[in-house]
């Protein structure tokens, strides 16, 4: 629950990876309101939106019926996929969470329509994954680890990596701005720059493109090489599937976008015109027609978020 808290209060968490105040597993560990580390962690990395999984009053129920601390994570077919380690049942502050992550309660907000149909409670706990995920839709070959990515980025002789996000099928304008951003990048100096083309995996809003129909336009995309004016350099790039969700939070989400891709090996970030946008509420008072989010707000935060990197 702590880490929630930072997460949604100040889009970043504290961390002590290599144990220097003592507080190595504090992320591991259960929350306590009543006794704070004398020396706080020495590190605040960038995390604004929180991952959480929430449950219903049975499930509550259930686990503290059993008497275990772990708790087993499983599809919806019923196959054990990961463990739940030392398991915090804390409640699922709804308002609290939908306010700081979007700044506004609108029951209209795709996303905020999930969290609401969630359950009571929410679960933490550090996660121990059994095996690789796999989803079994044709679709596999391109969810690719951390280190199969960085296998792959190596093996292109990439000196530096940049990524381009998307959740609908690319067109020209994505083209030529992916392409732009590799040419900047060769005028900074470097040799061999290369695009991780990034679909998003996870759950998106009713009117946006499908995952698979997605991919298969970015194949296309890639046989079509430099010879078309929508195409890319499949020798210069890597497409691989990120498994998050959309949530549609403008400025804030596309600082996770970002981070989470850093994470996997990349420098940049290529950002459109409306990162992680969408239309405006038809509730909205003094912007009634506007966007949800002014586009460039989401580039300038990107730009000087705290606890991202350089």
């Amino acid at each position: 629950e702590g880490t929630l808290l930072e997460t949604l209060h100040f889009n970043s968490i504290l961390v002590d990876p290599f144990n220097v105040t003592g507080n190595q597993l504090r992320l591991e560990s259960r929350t306590d309101f009543d006794h704070f580390p004398e020396h706080p962690p020495n590190l605040r990395v960038n995390m604004p939106i929180p991952i959480t999984l929430s449950a219903t009053e049975f499930t509550k129920a259930r686990i503290e019926e059993s008497l275990h601390q772990d708790v087993a994570l499983v599809t919806r077919m019923g196959k054990t996929v990961a463990i739940l380690k030392d398991v915090e049942i804390y409640n699922n502050r709804k308002e609290e969470i939908v306010t700081r992550m979007f700044g506004v309660i609108d029951m209209g907000h795709p996303y905020i329509q999930n969290i609401y149909m969630g359950g009571d409670y929410l679960l933490g706990g550090e996660v121990e994954l059994l095996d690789r995920i796999r989803y079994n839709d044709g679709l596999d070959q391109w969810r690719k680890t951390v280190q199969e990515l960085l296998q792959e980025f190596q093996e292109k002789g990439a000196d530096t990596v940049y990524a381009f996000q998307t959740r609908n099928p690319t067109h020209a304008g994505h083209a030529y701005l992916m392409r732009s951003a590799g040419e900047n990048l060769k005028r900074k100096g470097y040799q061999k720059p290369v695009l991780w083309l990034s679909p998003l995996g996870g759950w998106t809003k009713s009117d946006d493109v499908p995952l698979d129909v997605r991919v298969k336009q970015h194949e296309e995309v890639l046989n079509a090489g430099l010879t078309h004016p929508g195409g890319l350099d499949p020798e210069t790039t890597v497409m691989a599937i990120w498994p998050a969700p959309m949530v549609y939070a403008g400025p804030t989400e596309v600082q996770f976008h970002a981070k989470s891709r850093r994470c996997a090996g990349a420098s940049y970030f290529v950002v459109g015109r409306d990162p992680a946008g969408m239309k405006g509420s038809p509730n909205a008072v003094a912007h009634p027609d506007d966007d949800l989010y002014d586009g460039n707000h989401g580039r300038y935060v990107l730009q000087n978020s705290p606890g991202i990197g350089d």
